[in-house]
């Protein structure tokens, strides 16, 4: 490996490349594959509970709960083995908080609706979605993935990416700051991904993943989208809070998805996982009428409670678990980023 600032899909792709160079020729580009892969992984990493709380349980817990309060320090471990045996870090739960993102977008083109934080057993990214604006429905295909790289570490271009070599392509300076493209010798690879890497005011290394533009825009875009991040550590407050938590309750994942346009969609979910084996989302959203889960309306915000697979017990069930979460409303001066008890 080149090193610890590579994506996952560069170092498969190269892992793949050298397994070919003793198989039978294939015709399929195994890292074009991969590209197209991380798409709908990421979808549904973000939108099924049941397979975000199947990660956390095949690596292991991110931070136990106990009653009446948050976790200390000692059970918070610092990175989080995987399947695979690579660490990643786990969701970042500090305190009472259950989100935080590396940066913040500002500007944004017109065809952006919807803006997500995100945090779960893989780190944390905010999706700049583009589509019909709403706070919890899909977008139009396209987006702007911004991650970043650990503190310190600079990111190479693996020299193999599927059938062709990698290639760092120079950018303009980004805020006075290096910048470079990240491509392939491989015309189909080089075609599906538009990668841009540029260096933030604070040092940090930033990767911003555009997808669905034009040709023309391919480069303008994207750079002038960098120009405008907002490098640091964000914790957006959230719109929903819990009053109480069981023992041996592990965060998965959180999420808040805001509209760009008007601020008034919007959708906060919090992932569970109770006593080794019982899977809960809570979630907040505006509505009054209940939906397919358990719900309960209060002044304006619908609270939910959704399960992948049925708990066992008077404190896993679902109304049980509607009856922690507390809407904070639809004002969002009462939000907070304090969500554990």
């Amino acid at each position: 490996m080149s090193g610890d600032g590579e994506e996952l899909s560069v170092r498969m792709a190269r892992y793949v490349a050298a397994e070919e160079r003793s198989a039978p020729p294939s015709r399929v580009d195994p890292a074009l594959a991969v590209l197209r892969g991380r798409a709908r992984h990421r979808r549904r990493v973000w939108t099924v509970v049941a397979a975000a709380a199947a990660v956390v349980l095949s690596a292991g817990s991110l931070v136990v709960l106990r009653d009446g309060g948050g976790a200390g320090p000692a059970e918070v471990p610092s990175v989080l083995p995987t399947a695979t045996g690579r660490p990643d870090q786990g969701a970042p739960v500090t305190g009472r908080t259950v989100l935080a993102v590396p940066a913040r977008f500002g500007w944004l083109p017109e065809s952006v609706s919807a803006v997500e934080y995100r945090s779960g057993p893989g780190g944390s990214d905010v999706v700049a979605l583009v589509g019909p604006a709403s706070g919890g429905g899909g977008h139009g295909g396209g987006q702007f993935l911004l991650t970043a790289f650990p503190e310190g570490v600079t990111p190479d271009v693996d020299p193999l990416i599927g059938a062709g070599d990698g290639l760092r392509i120079g950018a303009p300076p980004v805020n006075g700051q290096e910048a470079y493209w990240v491509s392939s010798s491989d015309p189909a690879f080089a075609a599906a991904t538009n990668l841009l890497r540029f260096r933030g005011a604070d040092g940090i290394w930033y990767q911003l993943e555009s997808s669905g533009l034009a040709e023309a825009d391919r480069q303008s875009v994207p750079l002038r989208i960098a120009a405008g991040v907002v490098p640091g550590r964000y914790v957006p407050p959230m719109p929903l809070a819990l009053s109480s938590l069981p023992a041996d309750t592990v965060v998965t994942r959180a999420s808040l998805r805001r509209s760009v346009h008007d601020g008034a969609g919007w959708r906060a979910e919090v992932g569970f996982q109770q006593d080794g084996s019982h899977y809960v989302t809570v979630s907040a959203e505006p509505g009054e009428v209940p939906g397919p889960a358990v719900c309960a309306s209060d002044g304006g915000v619908r609270r939910c409670v959704e399960e992948a697979q049925p708990g066992s017990g008077a404190d896993a069930t679902l109304p049980v678990w509607l009856n922690r979460v507390v809407a904070r409303g639809t004002d969002e001066g009462a939000w907070s980023a304090d969500v554990l008890p």
